[in-house]
Protein backbone atom coordinates (compact mmCIF):
# COMPACT_ATOMS: atom_id res chain seq x y z
CA UNK A 1 0.00 0.00 0.00
CA UNK A 2 1.26 3.45 -0.93
CA UNK A 3 0.95 6.78 1.08
CA UNK A 4 -2.27 9.24 0.60
CA UNK A 5 -1.61 11.26 -2.51
CA UNK A 6 -3.39 14.54 -0.55
CA UNK A 7 -0.39 13.56 2.34
CA UNK A 8 2.22 13.55 -0.31
CA UNK A 9 1.27 16.69 -2.01
CA UNK A 10 0.92 18.50 1.36
CA UNK A 11 4.82 17.54 1.96
CA UNK A 12 6.50 17.81 -1.34
CA UNK A 13 7.67 21.50 -0.17
CA UNK A 14 8.94 20.08 3.27
CA UNK A 15 12.30 19.97 4.22
CA UNK A 16 14.21 18.31 7.10
CA UNK A 17 16.06 20.99 9.50
CA UNK A 18 19.83 19.98 10.71
CA UNK A 19 21.23 20.21 14.49
CA UNK A 20 24.53 18.59 13.65
CA UNK A 21 24.38 16.70 10.95
CA UNK A 22 25.67 17.78 6.86
CA UNK A 23 24.91 18.12 3.86
CA UNK A 24 27.62 15.94 2.20
CA UNK A 25 26.70 13.17 -0.37
CA UNK A 26 25.81 14.14 -3.97
CA UNK A 27 24.92 17.97 -5.53
CA UNK A 28 22.01 18.94 -4.44
CA UNK A 29 20.64 22.09 -2.88
CA UNK A 30 21.76 22.40 0.80
CA UNK A 31 24.69 24.27 1.29
CA UNK A 32 27.90 22.68 2.44
CA UNK A 33 31.30 23.01 3.77
CA UNK A 34 32.86 22.15 0.81
CA UNK A 35 34.23 24.52 -1.79
CA UNK A 36 34.41 24.09 -5.35
CA UNK A 37 32.32 25.16 -8.21
CA UNK A 38 29.37 26.07 -6.95
CA UNK A 39 26.85 29.37 -6.93
CA UNK A 40 27.49 31.20 -4.05
CA UNK A 41 31.48 32.93 -3.03
CA UNK A 42 33.22 31.20 -0.17
CA UNK A 43 36.47 33.03 0.20
CA UNK A 44 39.53 33.76 -2.04
CA UNK A 45 42.80 31.23 -1.87
CA UNK A 46 46.21 31.80 -3.54
CA UNK A 47 46.32 30.43 -7.35
CA UNK A 48 47.80 26.74 -7.28
CA UNK A 49 49.72 25.63 -10.78
CA UNK A 50 46.61 23.47 -12.28
CA UNK A 51 43.62 26.24 -10.98
CA UNK A 52 41.26 27.27 -13.50
CA UNK A 53 42.05 30.59 -14.74
CA UNK A 54 38.60 31.93 -14.94
CA UNK A 55 38.30 31.80 -11.59
CA UNK A 56 41.31 34.06 -11.07
CA UNK A 57 40.05 37.59 -9.23
CA UNK A 58 41.70 40.30 -11.40
CA UNK A 59 40.75 43.41 -8.46
CA UNK A 60 42.70 40.94 -5.72
CA UNK A 61 45.81 40.62 -8.06
CA UNK A 62 45.69 44.43 -9.29
CA UNK A 63 45.48 45.19 -5.95
CA UNK A 64 47.72 42.65 -3.80
CA UNK A 65 50.45 42.39 -7.44
CA UNK A 66 49.53 38.25 -6.35
CA UNK A 67 47.50 35.59 -8.18
CA UNK A 68 44.10 34.91 -5.98
CA UNK A 69 41.33 32.65 -7.29
CA UNK A 70 37.45 32.51 -6.32
CA UNK A 71 36.31 29.89 -4.49
CA UNK A 72 32.58 29.28 -4.00
CA UNK A 73 30.14 26.88 -1.70
CA UNK A 74 29.01 23.45 -3.15
CA UNK A 75 25.85 22.50 -2.36
CA UNK A 76 25.37 19.19 -1.38
CA UNK A 77 22.38 16.68 0.10
CA UNK A 78 21.78 15.43 2.96
CA UNK A 79 22.16 11.68 3.58
CA UNK A 80 18.49 10.02 5.41
CA UNK A 81 18.67 6.68 6.94
CA UNK A 82 15.00 5.37 7.56
CA UNK A 83 15.67 1.96 9.46
CA UNK A 84 12.35 0.15 10.03
CA UNK A 85 12.18 -2.71 12.87
CA UNK A 86 10.91 -5.86 10.41
CA UNK A 87 11.33 -8.09 13.87
CA UNK A 88 9.06 -10.30 14.76
CA UNK A 89 7.56 -8.52 17.51
CA UNK A 90 6.49 -5.79 14.82
CA UNK A 91 3.84 -8.51 13.89
CA UNK A 92 1.84 -8.25 16.97
CA UNK A 93 -1.13 -6.20 17.89
CA UNK A 94 -3.77 -4.93 15.86
CA UNK A 95 -3.39 -2.62 14.27
CA UNK A 96 -0.42 -4.08 12.65
CA UNK A 97 2.76 -2.37 13.81
CA UNK A 98 4.45 -2.99 11.04
CA UNK A 99 2.09 -2.02 8.45
CA UNK A 100 1.69 1.43 9.99
CA UNK A 101 5.51 2.14 10.80
CA UNK A 102 6.47 0.97 7.02
CA UNK A 103 3.55 3.82 6.05
CA UNK A 104 5.00 6.36 8.16
CA UNK A 105 8.95 5.11 6.40
CA UNK A 106 7.56 5.52 2.90
CA UNK A 107 6.25 9.19 3.75
CA UNK A 108 9.41 10.10 5.26
CA UNK A 109 11.52 9.07 2.91
CA UNK A 110 9.55 10.89 0.53
CA UNK A 111 10.28 14.19 1.93
CA UNK A 112 13.68 13.64 1.77
CA UNK A 113 13.51 13.05 -2.25
CA UNK A 114 11.17 15.60 -2.69
CA UNK A 115 13.19 18.01 -1.19
CA UNK A 116 16.27 16.73 -3.22
CA UNK A 117 18.26 14.97 -0.16
CA UNK A 118 19.30 11.24 -0.91
CA UNK A 119 17.62 8.62 1.09
CA UNK A 120 18.34 4.62 1.75
CA UNK A 121 15.87 2.94 3.53
CA UNK A 122 17.02 -0.77 6.14
CA UNK A 123 14.56 -3.18 7.37
CA UNK A 124 15.84 -5.27 10.14
CA UNK A 125 14.75 -8.55 11.64
CA UNK A 126 17.16 -10.93 9.55
CA UNK A 127 20.84 -11.92 9.61
CA UNK A 128 21.62 -8.69 8.08
CA UNK A 129 19.89 -5.35 7.75
CA UNK A 130 18.11 -5.18 4.34
CA UNK A 131 19.06 -2.09 2.03
CA UNK A 132 17.51 -0.95 -0.11
CA UNK A 133 19.14 1.44 -3.45
CA UNK A 134 20.65 4.89 -2.92
CA UNK A 135 17.74 6.78 -3.94
CA UNK A 136 17.34 10.64 -4.72
CA UNK A 137 14.71 12.77 -6.68
CA UNK A 138 10.70 12.89 -6.37
CA UNK A 139 10.91 10.94 -9.31
CA UNK A 140 12.42 7.81 -7.52
CA UNK A 141 9.10 7.54 -4.91
CA UNK A 142 7.62 5.11 -6.92
CA UNK A 143 10.38 2.88 -6.31
CA UNK A 144 11.28 3.41 -2.73
CA UNK A 145 6.88 2.57 -2.37
CA UNK A 146 7.35 -0.44 -3.90
CA UNK A 147 10.58 -1.40 -2.33
CA UNK A 148 9.01 -0.76 1.46
CA UNK A 149 5.98 -2.75 0.00
CA UNK A 150 7.70 -5.44 -1.27
CA UNK A 151 9.65 -6.13 2.28
CA UNK A 152 8.79 -9.81 4.53
CA UNK A 153 9.18 -9.21 8.12
CA UNK A 154 9.19 -11.56 11.13
CA UNK A 155 12.83 -12.20 11.20
CA UNK A 156 14.20 -13.22 14.39
CA UNK A 157 17.32 -10.99 14.52
CA UNK A 158 16.81 -8.20 17.25
CA UNK A 159 16.43 -4.57 16.85
CA UNK A 160 20.12 -4.01 18.84
CA UNK A 161 21.93 -6.27 16.92
CA UNK A 162 20.86 -4.30 13.83
CA UNK A 163 21.82 -1.38 15.04
CA UNK A 164 25.30 -2.32 15.61
CA UNK A 165 25.65 -4.02 12.34
CA UNK A 166 23.86 -0.24 10.58
CA UNK A 167 26.32 2.01 12.41
CA UNK A 168 29.19 0.30 9.90
CA UNK A 169 27.01 1.71 7.51
CA UNK A 170 26.27 5.14 8.62
CA UNK A 171 30.26 6.27 7.85
CA UNK A 172 29.22 9.81 7.64
CA UNK A 173 26.82 11.97 9.91
CA UNK A 174 23.56 11.72 8.61
CA UNK A 175 19.66 11.96 9.42
CA UNK A 176 18.88 8.61 11.06
CA UNK A 177 15.06 8.00 11.58
CA UNK A 178 14.29 4.94 13.81
CA UNK A 179 10.93 3.30 13.52
CA UNK A 180 10.68 0.37 16.00
CA UNK A 181 8.78 -1.32 19.47
CA UNK A 182 12.34 -0.86 21.21
CA UNK A 183 10.92 -4.26 21.98
CA UNK A 184 14.75 -5.25 23.07
CA UNK A 185 16.68 -4.92 26.01
CA UNK A 186 20.52 -3.91 24.24
CA UNK A 187 18.67 -1.22 22.54
CA UNK A 188 19.78 1.35 24.52
CA UNK A 189 23.13 0.86 24.55
CA UNK A 190 23.12 0.76 21.16
CA UNK A 191 21.14 3.80 20.96
CA UNK A 192 24.04 5.79 23.06
CA UNK A 193 26.95 3.98 20.63
CA UNK A 194 25.06 5.73 17.34
CA UNK A 195 24.22 8.70 18.54
CA UNK A 196 28.39 9.32 19.10
CA UNK A 197 28.31 9.87 15.13
CA UNK A 198 27.05 13.04 15.41
CA UNK A 199 24.01 12.05 14.02
CA UNK A 200 20.80 14.20 13.49
CA UNK A 201 18.78 11.42 15.61
CA UNK A 202 14.70 11.10 15.23
CA UNK A 203 13.47 7.67 17.11
CA UNK A 204 9.83 7.25 16.99
CA UNK A 205 8.77 4.72 19.31
CA UNK A 206 5.89 2.13 17.66
CA UNK A 207 2.61 0.59 20.19
CA UNK A 208 -0.06 -1.24 19.30
CA UNK A 209 -3.39 -0.02 21.20
CA UNK A 210 -3.13 -3.43 23.12
CA UNK A 211 0.81 -2.72 24.50
CA UNK A 212 -0.51 0.74 25.66
CA UNK A 213 -3.55 -0.60 27.75
CA UNK A 214 -3.24 -3.92 27.93
CA UNK A 215 -6.87 -4.60 30.25
CA UNK A 216 -8.06 -3.75 26.23
CA UNK A 217 -6.79 -7.66 26.43
CA UNK A 218 -10.09 -8.10 29.17
CA UNK A 219 -9.22 -10.15 32.68
CA UNK A 220 -8.91 -13.32 34.04
CA UNK A 221 -6.35 -15.90 32.79
CA UNK A 222 -3.86 -14.97 29.85
CA UNK A 223 -0.59 -16.51 27.94
CA UNK A 224 1.85 -13.77 27.34
CA UNK A 225 4.22 -15.04 24.43
CA UNK A 226 7.10 -13.23 23.44
CA UNK A 227 7.36 -13.23 19.65
CA UNK A 228 10.99 -13.66 18.98
CA UNK A 229 11.83 -16.04 21.71
CA UNK A 230 8.76 -17.65 21.67
CA UNK A 231 8.88 -17.79 25.54
CA UNK A 232 5.38 -18.07 26.79
CA UNK A 233 3.95 -16.34 30.52
CA UNK A 234 1.14 -17.29 32.23
CA UNK A 235 -0.52 -14.64 33.94
CA UNK A 236 -3.73 -13.43 35.79
CA UNK A 237 -4.97 -9.82 34.33
CA UNK A 238 -6.11 -8.22 37.24
CA UNK A 239 -5.94 -4.13 37.93
CA UNK A 240 -2.51 -4.34 40.13
CA UNK A 241 -1.10 -6.26 37.25
CA UNK A 242 -1.80 -3.93 34.60
CA UNK A 243 -1.38 -0.54 37.06
CA UNK A 244 2.56 -2.27 37.59
CA UNK A 245 2.63 -2.46 33.42
CA UNK A 246 1.84 0.77 32.52
CA UNK A 247 4.32 1.68 35.39
CA UNK A 248 6.97 0.10 33.62
CA UNK A 249 6.19 0.91 30.13
CA UNK A 250 5.91 4.66 30.76
CA UNK A 251 9.55 4.31 32.79
CA UNK A 252 10.41 2.82 29.31
CA UNK A 253 9.47 5.39 27.31
CA UNK A 254 11.22 7.89 29.45
CA UNK A 255 14.24 5.99 29.18
CA UNK A 256 14.12 6.07 25.35
CA UNK A 257 13.57 9.49 25.72
CA UNK A 258 15.98 10.63 27.79
CA UNK A 259 18.71 9.00 25.91
CA UNK A 260 17.89 10.75 22.70
CA UNK A 261 17.47 14.12 24.38
CA UNK A 262 21.02 13.69 25.99
CA UNK A 263 22.28 13.17 22.52
CA UNK A 264 20.67 16.68 20.76
CA UNK A 265 17.99 13.94 19.57
CA UNK A 266 14.10 13.63 19.55
CA UNK A 267 11.81 11.05 20.63
CA UNK A 268 7.98 10.53 19.61
CA UNK A 269 5.63 7.53 20.70
CA UNK A 270 3.27 6.86 17.82
CA UNK A 271 0.20 4.20 18.29
CA UNK A 272 -0.13 2.05 15.60
CA UNK A 273 -4.07 3.10 15.15
CA UNK A 274 -3.12 6.83 15.50
CA UNK A 275 -4.24 9.22 12.05
CA UNK A 276 -0.66 9.70 10.45
CA UNK A 277 -1.35 12.50 8.59
CA UNK A 278 -2.42 14.06 12.26
CA UNK A 279 0.92 13.05 13.86
CA UNK A 280 3.27 14.31 10.76
CA UNK A 281 1.58 17.76 11.21
CA UNK A 282 0.97 18.04 14.89
CA UNK A 283 4.38 16.73 16.24
CA UNK A 284 7.00 16.05 13.70
CA UNK A 285 6.34 19.35 11.53
CA UNK A 286 4.74 20.80 15.15
CA UNK A 287 8.65 19.73 16.94
CA UNK A 288 10.25 21.03 13.76
CA UNK A 289 11.71 17.79 12.21
CA UNK A 290 11.17 19.36 8.96
CA UNK A 291 9.74 22.62 7.72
Amino acid sequence: MKPDSRLLEKLVVARYRLYQAKASVGVGDRQSSAKGAGMEFASHRPYREGDDVRNLDPRLMARLGEPFVREYFVDRQLPVYVILDGSASMQQGKPGKFEAAAMLAQVLGFVALASGDQVRIGVTGNAVVDWSPRLQGQSRADMLFDWVGGRRIGGQTSFSTALRQARGVLTQAALVILISDFMDEGVERELKLLTEGRHDMIAIHMASPQEIDPSALGGGPVTLRDAESGEAIEMSLNPTIVARYREVFSRWQSTLRDTMTRAQGRYFFLSSSADLEQFISRDLRGRNVFA
